[in-house]
């Protein structure tokens, strides 16, 4: 029994640790410190590769995702790729996700962002590429991957469909 109480002596320090890190740091801080930046950087949206683990989402229009698994198909959208990927921003910046625009904007038909959950602030990558289907069609690929953990319980494909969801679409081929 003596090692039993020693045992959780030693898991009680070890919570109160933690938690001190975390009250004196933050949250964001802390896991920055353990896991690096939490921008995992560019992803190749032209050929994506899941992780394999429960805590990425893809959501792709049809047919620009080939040989990957989908999590939820997006519509083809009557407007420009820089135009899309503008109104993306600004339906993810209206948004109440803590946020952080992490690409440097260089390339009109993409974005990336860094998210942070609520309560632990968990960080996710969010990518966005939007491909020119010619005739004023416009598909988009988005991919959500975790930087820590192994399920996210369905977060990133949650904000990845309402991030998506909140702006417009129109088919204008009537597909």
């Amino acid at each position: 029994m003596k090692w039993l109480l020693g045992l959780l002596l030693v898991a009680g320090a070890l919570v109160a640790v933690a938690g001190t890190i975390f009250i004196f740091f933050g949250r964001e801080q802390t896991w920055r410190t353990i896991a690096g930046d939490p921008d995992l950087g560019p992803f190749d949206l032209t050929a994506p590769e899941r992780s394999g683990r429960p805590n990425d989402a893809l959501l792709c229009t049809p047919g620009l995702c080939e040989g990957a698994t989908v999590d939820a198909e997006l519509p083809v959208y009557a407007m420009a790729p820089g135009d899309l990927i503008d109104a993306l921003r600004q339906a993810i910046e209206a948004q109440p996700d803590r946020k952080r625009r992490v690409d440097d904007g260089s390339d009109a038909a993409a974005l990336r962002y860094v998210t942070w959950t609520e309560t632990m602030r968990f960080p996710d990558t969010n990518q966005f590429l939007a491909v020119d289907l010619g005739e004023g069609r416009t598909g988009l690929i988005a991919y959500a991957r975790a930087q820590l953990g192994y399920s996210d319980a369905g977060n990133n494909r949650a904000r990845l469909q309402r991030w998506t969801g909140a702006i417009p679409a129109t088919n204008p081929s009537g597909d």
